[in-house]
Parts: structure tokens; C-alpha cells; sequence
């Protein structure tokens, strides 16, 4: 059989690096927004646990609704601006706005810092909302990227696993250079956090700006993003054959009308959801759960998370090929369930060498098994989006949209009914045990079961319809042609 390729098979390994460093920025800032956003506005700028969590509210709702709104204007731009690219265009668009924004998000309010708590509120929600969409931008153009730099199988999960390891490496540095900050400049309270430490926040910020504008410039000098207009493309794509018949172009309303897309959709979200919950309140726990232990393991226990997840990400291709994505995702699911029930008994241990390493063999398993998981869930939406990268934005959009909404809300409904004061207290110690217990496995329960009605589905590869025309044409061909196929493009 013939094949016939559309485009690029094999992404070349300088494009592969610079794809893989393009969303750096993003996960630095990511980083220090789940670790330590609540850390932070609780407990150094001196906001209630529930003033806390409704900033993180707004920034998750502003930024749900702007992958909304990017990924429909990002698959209707042409060539992007003076023919940058349509999906860079947005990306720069979203670096400039996240470099300009976050340094505010994590600093004491600039010659504000002892207004009233309302106004500070107020000063802090405007440079979120401008980081949240910055974030977006360049969040979904960059994963849209992935189904128009190849369209094999294999180099999508391999994309996919390069830029979760970035993610993982990311997170590795913010929670590196965390631990040095709070070991080598202590306060007189070793086991807590105050606004003493306001200007530790400070240094790392800036910090993670510097090193993710480094890696931005890598990414939009050595990535090469085609300039045809995105119509061309769609025309191509449309009047493609398969033996199956004429693929359909996919527009936002037949993916709407697709079950896999709410199942995938649903999946990601509850990836996410296991991922933010675990890394917002892993801290907290540190700090109230187990408060015997030095405050440095608020860096060094999500280090050791995300260290086993960049080492996980390694053979996540070949599990995926020997497996396939849904198993795997479920073995991924085992670990972090494994790792809830040493968080659960952490605290009921009484020495403290024991509880370092009950913490560290919890964290570790963690990290495999969510790096495992959102690899896995990045890859069915790349499978559930296919050959149509018409519409890739859009999707990737609205999957960032649901998990992004769910994470605001379960983590802002947790603040609310926080008993927690800054003097910790016996119920508070209960409250993040149970937080880090029960919410992840009553997740990863669910993910499960809506994995398995995905089990015999072919996700993305039913969309191929064959005109009457083509059908007597092709009827005709195989009557003097011996049965010959139509050239299969993949």
C-alpha cells in the first residue's frame, strides 16, 4: 500500500528541543501559582483563607474563559502578525503579558502594602486576570502546535512527554531554588511561613521570570511555524483520501456532537483537578499536618514529586506503545492512589525520621503517577483531535477550560469551609489530611470508570464519509484495478 505523507513524519531534534522549552514560562509561574499562591496571600500578605481562595477563583475563572476565547480566534487567524505564524503570534502575545503581570502577583502591593485588605484585593485581581490570559495564550497555541508539527502517533506522545518533562524540570528549579530560599534565610519560626519571608517570594519570582523569557527566546528563534493560511491548510486536509473515504473537516460544533469529546474532555480535567488539588495543599499539609518537620520540606517534598514524575516521563512512550493510553492511565491512577494512603498515616507516625520518609516515598509516588496520567491525557486529546488540526485551538481550549473552572472551584469551596487560623489547631491539622486523602482518590475513582467506557473506542478515527461520486469512482478503480487502494495519507 501506498503512503502518501502530508506532512512533516518526523519532527527533527533541534524543533523538538525548542518545541519543548516553549511553555517553561508558563510552568514556572504555574508552579509558584499552585504551591504557593494560598501560602502566600494567607499567610505573608495576611488574607483570610477565604480572600485567598477567591483570587485563585478569579484567576482560574479568567482563565478558563480566555482558552475559550483564544482557541477560536487562534484557528481563525491567517498567518499570524507581518506572517509570524498564527499559533507564535498568540504565544508572543501571551509571553509579553505574563512577563509584564506576574512579578506583581507574588510581591507585597506596591506602595500599598499597608492599604486596606479590600483595596489590596482589588490591586492583586488586575494583574491576575492580565497573567491568567497571558498564560492562555500562550497555553493553548503551544499545545495546538503539537498535531501541526506531525501527525504520527508516536511523535505526538514523544512532543508530548518532552514538554510534560520541561513541565517537570520546571517545577523541579522553582522548588530547588524555593528550599535554598527558605534554608538559607531563616526566620526565628524554622517550621512556618510569615511576611517575614515576603521578600523570598520576591527573589523567586524574578528568578523565574529571567530563566523562563530565556527559554521564550529559544522556542520563538528556533521553532519555524508555517505561514499558509489556516484555510489553505483546511482545504488540503479537506479533499485528503483515506481507504476509508473523504475525511470529515471538523468544525467546533461536530466536536461538540462527538461522546469522546465530553469523555476525554472529562479525563483531562480530573487529571488536572488530582495534579493542582495535591500541589496547592501538599504545603499546607507540611506546615499543619506534620508541623514537627523543618519548613525546607515545603520545597523539597514537591521537589521529590516532580523529580520521580521527570524520570516516569522517560519511558512513557514505550508503556504507551506496549499497553496503550487507557491502561496506562490507569496503572498511572494506582500510584497516585498508593500515595494517599501513606498521607493518610504520615501523621500518625511519631518520630521524625519516619515521617521524612513516609513523606518523601508519598511524594514519590505522586509523581509517577501524575506525570503518568496527564502525559496520557494530553495524548487522547491529540488523538481525539487527529488529522483536524482545523479546530485543535478550540478543543485544547475547552479542555483547558473545564479543568481550569474545576480547579477554581473545588479549591475556593475548600478555603471556604477552611477552620484553619494562622495559630494551627488539631482540627486544622485533621482538615489537610483529609484534603489530600479523600478528594484525590474519590477523583481518581472516577477517572477510572469513565476510562474504561473508553476502552474499545477509537478516539478521532471515525471520521471518514465517502460521496457518491467518490464511492462509484472507487468501485470502478477496484473493478479494473484488481482491488487497488486509494493512497492512505496518515
Amino acid at each position: 500500500m501506498e503512503v502518501i505523507i502530508s506532512q512533516a513524519d518526523v519532527v527533527s531534534k533541534k524543533a523538538k528541543f525548542a518545541y519543548s522549552v516553549g511553555h517553561v514560562l508558563n510552568d514556572l509561574c504555574a508552579s509558584m501559582w499552585f504551591s504557593y499562591l494560598i501560602v502566600f496571600y494567607h499567610r505573608v500578605v495576611n488574607f483570610s483563607n477565604a480572600s485567598a481562595g477567591y483570587l485563585l477563583l478569579i484567576g482560574q475563572i479568567a482563565d478558563a474563559i480566555s482558552t475559550t476565547f483564544v482557541g477560536f480566534e487562534s484557528d481563525r487567524t491567517r498567518t499570524g502578525l507581518f506572517n509570524y505564524g498564527r499559533r507564535k503570534t498568540w504565544h508572543l502575545m501571551g509571553v509579553i503579558c505574563v512577563l509584564l503581570s506576574f512579578p506583581f502577583c507574588f510581591n507585597l502591593c506596591v506602595k500599598c502594602e499597608h492599604s486596606d485588605l479590600w483595596a489590596q484585593f482589588i490591586y492583586y485581581t488586575m494583574f491576575i486576570i492580565i497573567f491568567q490570559f497571558g498564560w492562555s495564550c500562550s497555553q493553548i497555541t503551544h499545545l495546538a502546535m503539537i498535531n501541526e508539527l506531525t501527525h504520527k502517533d508516536d511523535e505526538r506522545v514523544a512532543l508530548n512527554s518532552y514538554r510534560y518533562a520541561w513541565t517537570v524540570i520546571s517545577n523541579i528549579f522553582v522548588y530547588a531554588i524555593a528550599s535554598i530560599l527558605l534554608g538559607f534565610h531563616s526566620t526565628t519560626d524554622e517550621t512556618d511561613i510569615t511576611s517575614a519571608d515576603a521578600y523570598i517570594f520576591r527573589t523567586l519570582t524574578f528568578i523565574v521570570i529571567i530563566v523562563g523569557a530565556i527559554c521564550m527566546l529559544i522556542f520563538h528563534i528556533g521553532l519555524h511555524e508555517s505561514t499558509q493560511p489556516a484555510e489553505d491548510s483546511e482545504q488540503r486536509l479537506q479533499l485528503s483520501l483515506t481507504s476509508s473515504g473523504r475525511l470529515k473537516r471538523m468544525t467546533w460544533r461536530r466536536f461538540l456532537r462527538e461522546k469522546e469529546f465530553y469523555q476525554c474532555a472529562f479525563i483531562w480535567m480530573c487529571a488536572r483537578v488530582i495534579l493542582n488539588v495535591t500541589q496547592v495543599f501538599l504545603p499546607l499539609y507540611i506546615i499543619d499536618t506534620i508541623s514537627t518537620i523543618n519548613r525546607v520540606f515545603v520545597a523539597i517534598a514537591p521537589l521529590c514529586s516532580y523529580v520521580s514524575g521527570l524520570l516516569a516521563s522517560f519511558p512513557m512512550r514505550a508503556i504507551n506503545k506496549r499497553l496503550g493510553r487507557k491502561a496506562t492511565i490507569i496503572l498511572g491512577l494506582f500510584f497516585t492512589l498508593s500515595s494517599t494512603v501513606l498521607f493518610w498515616f504520615i501523621s500518625d507516625l511519631k518520630d521524625n525520621l519516619h515521617i521524612k520518609i513516609a513523606l518523601i516515598s508519598a511524594c514519590i509516588l505522586l509523581g509517577i503517577g501524575t506525570s503518568t496520567t496527564n502525559i496520557c491525557s494530553f495524548s487522547l486529546t491529540s488523538d481525539l483531535i487527529g488529522l483536524n488540526t482545523e479546530c485543535g485551538a478550540f478543543v485544547y481550549g475547552i479542555m483547558s477550560f473545564t479543568d481550569k473552572l474545576a480547579n477554581g472551584i473545588v479549591i475556593a469551596i475548600i478555603q471556604q469551609f477552611n477552620p484553619c487560623t494562622l495559630a494551627s489547631t488539631t482540627i486544622c491539622a485533621s482538615y489537610y489530611r483529609y484534603i489530600l486523602t479523600f478528594i484525590p482518590i474519590g477523583v481518581a475513582i472516577l477517572t477510572i470508570l469513565m476510562t474504561l467506557t473508553l476502552w474499545k473506542t477509537n478516539i478521532g478515527g471515525n471520521r471518514h464519509e465517502l460521496e457518491d461520486d467518490e464511492q462509484n469512482n472507487i468501485d470502478t478503480t477496484n473493478e479494473n484495478e484488481h482491488d487497488e487502494r486509494t493512497p492512505l495519507i496518515t
